[in-house]
């Protein structure tokens, strides 16, 4: 969302008119469910997707239309079955939500983004139908549910809530750190980069982090709170410092740890925080090492291993929710 919104805001500075594509609602097999946005511009695709394939090309080309037209929302439903020529075999509704370029869409894309960084729950309130009403951000709406259609004095709109999912925390700045960042930031993930070295804590080589930072790792409670909704990567370069961050790691609530390296290197750093009177129990929140087993050996195949453990964590989490 964050990604899409800075797309709309640079399209309303930038004088250009363009639509929010929405799936609203979908019945039957379908590739997206609801919740899938993209943003299409008088040259097409802009940004996201809403499923690929015949359906989303045929919605592109729709937005395109329109926009040469004159715009205007209005909403619309594809069917996807064989008799269409789609092989899915269900059917989604679409509303395609017009953005005018100026000043108004461009609060509206920096009011979402503000809501973001104050990590508080907030609702997305997409109007339905037809007509030129703009999207709305609200924050103190109590809907059941996080996502569907609702009434809000007597407007048809599909609601989303966001809230704060967590930052990941990477501890250590090295070439496994270098090839996951940017991949976490495609995913979604806001990345938080750590390193004990200057050189190595450098904002330039992370443009993708939220924030880069040289720490002290015996003395991370200076630096950072980490909460139940956040993740934790550990990565630096050698046992003594990964046992340092555990240890601080173990005080805080964060809900997901992993160490990465051998088992050797595990071993180390376990046996060291054993001596130090840590229990089992407390050891079996930290997965090591980190990530799927796919036989990575590159630090780019480690990252993607990583990568689909975190997309795995945040998927159950998602789930938990409702």
């Amino acid at each position: 969302m964050k990604d899409l919104m800075k797309k709309i805001q640079a399209q309303a500075l930038d004088s250009q008119h363009c639509y929010l594509v929405a799936l609203i609602e979908s019945e039957g097999s379908t590739p997206r469910t609801s919740g899938a946005y993209m943003l299409v511009g008088e040259k097409g695709l802009l940004y996201g997707t809403i499923g690929g394939g015949g359906m989303e090309y045929a919605a592109q080309q729709l937005a395109q239309q329109r926009l040469q037209n004159g715009g205007g929302s209005f909403v619309k439903t594809f069917d996807l079955s064989p008799a269409a020529g789609m092989a899915c075999g269900g059917s989604c509704q679409v509303q395609f939500c017009y953005l005018p370029a100026g000043e108004e869409t461009g609060d509206l894309a920096e009011e979402a983004l503000s809501a973001m960084k104050q990590h508080a729950p907030w609702w997305f309130l997409l109007p339905l139908g037809e007509g030129n009403a703009l999207p709305q951000i609200k924050k103190d709406l109590q809907l059941a549910g996080r996502r569907g259609v609702v009434d809000i004095d007597g407007c048809a709109y599909y609601a989303e809530q966001y809230d704060y999912d967590g930052s990941v925390y990477v501890f250590g700045a090295g070439h496994v750190a270098r090839e996951l960042v940017p991949l976490l930031s495609h995913l979604g993930f806001k990345c938080i980069v750590l390193d004990d070295r200057a050189e190595f804590a450098d904002a330039a080589a992370f443009p993708q982090a939220e924030h880069v930072q040289q720490v002290d790792f015996t003395k991370l409670q200076e630096a950072c709170s980490l909460t139940a909704k956040d993740y934790a990567v550990v990565m630096t370069r050698g046992h003594v410092h990964d046992a340092n961050v555990e240890r601080y790691l173990l005080t805080t609530p964060v809900g997901y740890i992993g160490i990465m390296g051998s088992k050797n290197k595990a071993a180390m750093a376990r046996a060291a925080l054993l001596a130090d009177g840590y229990s089992e129990q407390q050891l079996a929140r930290v997965i090591t090492p980190i990530g799927i087993d796919i036989g990575s050996e590159t630090p780019a195949e480690i990252a993607v291993s990583i990568a689909a453990q975190l997309i795995q964590t945040r998927s159950e989490r998602v789930s938990e929710r409702g």
